[in-house]
């Protein structure tokens, strides 16, 4: 190939988009075995028991598109080979999950995971359980108070909005400025962690507790059975509204 044709074939390719480009398009449940980005079509429903989608590799982003995804265990799973060998790239966003037994998105198998965008409900087990980031999302129960968590993660939770269940927010890492409404616990997060600009109103146990040391700062927690709960010595409180 002379010189002029192998610059016309590089700019081809610069300009072409690769064929992986496309998300594969998702229409039915299934389980999920390839890598690459998908795109649901329609709304989706399980129809006996178990998991709409199973995702069992590494690297997947699923666009929700705006579509309902309803499971009977879960909506959206992520299924590590063994607990010792976690998948990681995984991101769920832009849309609705629901789940009847479990949690509506469940990606504790995956490190670094990402929620994003989403709305999840459940009857029971609770909304969105991984261990990541789980950002701007409406996780809420079918019914007042329900036996499970609204959110569940060992990393960073920001800017979502849970009610209605047993617990709303359980984390181990950095929470912030999300609102927790009309749930037994409100938010509750371990010892290390930082809670800064969460809001918690109407929760009948507790607004705000965390396991002592924790960072609470620039939080607000009125209206709750008990507003702000420290469990231990050597939290840093500092500038809570939590009368």
């Amino acid at each position: 190939m002379n010189k002029k044709m192998a610059g016309v074939a590089l700019a081809a390719a610069l300009v072409s988009p690769p064929a992986w480009a496309d998300p594969t398009v998702i229409t039915a449940c299934q389980t999920i075995s390839q890598s690459g980005s998908y795109v649901v079509a329609n709304n989706i429903e399980m129809g006996g028991s178990g998991t709409c989608l199973t995702i069992t590799t590494n690297d997947v982003t699923i666009n929700l598109a705006g579509f309902s995804v309803v499971g009977r265990n879960s909506a959206i799973l992520a299924l590590g080979s063994t607990p010792q060998v976690p998948l990681h790239g995984i991101t769920v966003r832009n849309g609705y999950v629901s789940s009847l037994n479990g949690p509506a998105v469940t990606l504790i198998d995956a490190v670094g995971s990402v929620v994003e965008g989403v709305h999840a409900s459940s009857l029971e087990g609770g909304g969105i359980a991984a261990g990541g980031i789980i950002r701007g999302n409406v996780v809420s129960a079918i019914e007042v108070f329900s036996p499970g968590t609204g959110i569940a993660v060992g990393g960073i939770v920001t800017d979502n909005f849970v009610s209605g269940f047993g617990i709303g927010i359980f984390a181990g890492g950095t929470v912030r400025g999300n609102v927790a409404i009309n749930n037994s616990v409100g938010i509750e997060v371990g010892a290390g962690s930082t809670a800064i600009a969460n809001s918690a109103t109407g929760n009948t146990k507790s607004g705000i507790q965390a396991d002592c040391p924790a960072n609470l700062t620039d939080n607000t927690a009125v209206g709750n059975g008990t507003n702000l709960v420290l469990n231990g010595t050597d939290c840093h409180n500092e500038d809570n509204v939590a009368p």
